[in-house]
């Protein structure tokens, strides 16, 4: 049976049971960041992991063009990307989604995480990798990608046109 909604949880927690909002920034040796954009997206995945959809929006651009899976179409601008966090969330597939790790190059990020999804009755651990720009502090765009491969050949072609 497919949960109803979607928690982050914290590495390591139960998939059955939601995480509490983290008092603290998590160790060191789970997500690695470092400047202003891993500040950005370390901020908008404390405030999605403990459900805070308005900080969530309050980090997107005005322009902002949000893809959380590559399953899901892309939303655009802060009321379709709440559309999305209140109401569609609900409708994907993959759910319990972790970030590992960031790599941060100026306004660009390479977020490497996993998710669960249900297949043939059983629940399969996947990797993950989103990329993100952010644009004036705030998060422009977000795009999945199933493999490495196709999100590191993206990001090397995002940084070298920045």
């Amino acid at each position: 049976m497919k949960p109803r909604s979607v928690v982050a949880r914290e590495p390591g927690g139960s998939s059955g049971t939601p995480s509490r909002a983290p008092s603290r920034p998590p160790p060191l040796g789970c997500v690695l960041l470092v400047g202003r954009t891993r500040d950005l997206i370390l901020r908008l995945y404390q405030a999605y992991r403990r459900q805070d959809i308005d900080e969530v929006i309050g980090g997107m651009h005005d322009s902002a063009e949000f893809r959380p899976v590559p399953s899901a179409r892309v939303y655009r601008g802060p009321d379709d990307i709440r559309t999305f966090f209140e109401h569609d969330i609900d409708e994907l597939d993959e759910f319990d989604f972790r970030v590992a790790s960031v790599l941060e190059q100026d306004e660009q990020a390479l977020l490497i995480g996993r998710y669960r999804q249900w297949e043939e009755g059983d629940l399969k651990d996947k990797s993950i990798f989103w990329i993100a720009d952010v644009e004036g502090g705030k998060l422009f765009t977000f795009d999945p990608f199933d493999n490495i491969s196709d999100a590191m050949a993206a990001f090397k072609g995002r940084l070298a046109a920045g």
